[in-house]
């Protein structure tokens, strides 16, 4: 029996696709000297951190890191160091748009993750949650970042000894599902020294 082109046709449209969305993704953690962050691509951005995308000028990758707002912004302030550590301090998410893959940046340290699609949806919802949004879910304000085309937005909870960029990072990649000590984890070796060791490291297959 001979099937109409234009049932064929109707059969192919409406049959479920393969979407994107559907497929694992690679996402790194990236250290910068006792600092690590989170990098996700960005033509993976769940609808959560979708606001990123009317602050940056279309990047391939989002790198993201979170730490005190006074110490992230000046590094080489002793002074603030010992402020960020010793009592609770307000925080900040910083956020960096990057054209290139970080592994060709200048860090001292990147790993791969190969996340499944339901893992990256639950990372990204975490990631958000840390953002300070409106009503109309943006961010209310953003400074400059450190270096390329990065900004400073406003983060919810508090940074001291206890709760480094390093244990947020860690808390961040639990969310993931990566197998990962969340508690002390407070030096950016450990964070990456524990991806290494538990055999999780590498991308998702092409």
């Amino acid at each position: 029996m001979k099937i109409p082109l234009a049932c064929l046709l109707a059969a192919l449209l409406l049959a479920p696709a393969a979407r994107a969305g559907d497929d694992p993704a690679t996402v790194l953690v990236v250290r910068h000297r006792w600092h690590t962050g989170l990098v996700l691509p960005a033509d993976r951005l769940a609808p959560p951190l979708a606001f990123l995308e009317q602050q940056f000028d279309s990047p391939r990758w989002y790198e993201i890191g979170w730490g005190d707002n006074d110490f992230y912004r000046r590094t080489d302030n002793l002074w603030l160091l010992a402020k960020a550590l010793l009592w609770p301090t307000d925080s900040v998410l910083h956020v960096v748009a990057l054209d290139r893959h970080p592994a060709r940046l200048p860090h001292s340290d990147v790993q791969a993750l190969c996340l499944s699609a339901a893992h990256l949806q639950r990372f990204q919802h975490a990631l958000a949650a840390d953002f300070q949004l409106n009503d109309a879910g943006q961010p209310p304000a953003a400074d400059p970042g450190l270096y390329g085309d990065s900004r400073f937005f406003p983060a919810h909870g508090s940074f001291w000894f206890a709760r480094t960029c390093n244990t947020w990072t860690a808390r961040r990649l639990h969310d993931a599902g990566v197998d990962i000590r969340t508690f002390m984890t407070l030096r950016a070796k450990s964070v990456m020294s524990q991806i290494r060791d538990h055999g999780q490291a590498g991308a998702c297959p092409k």
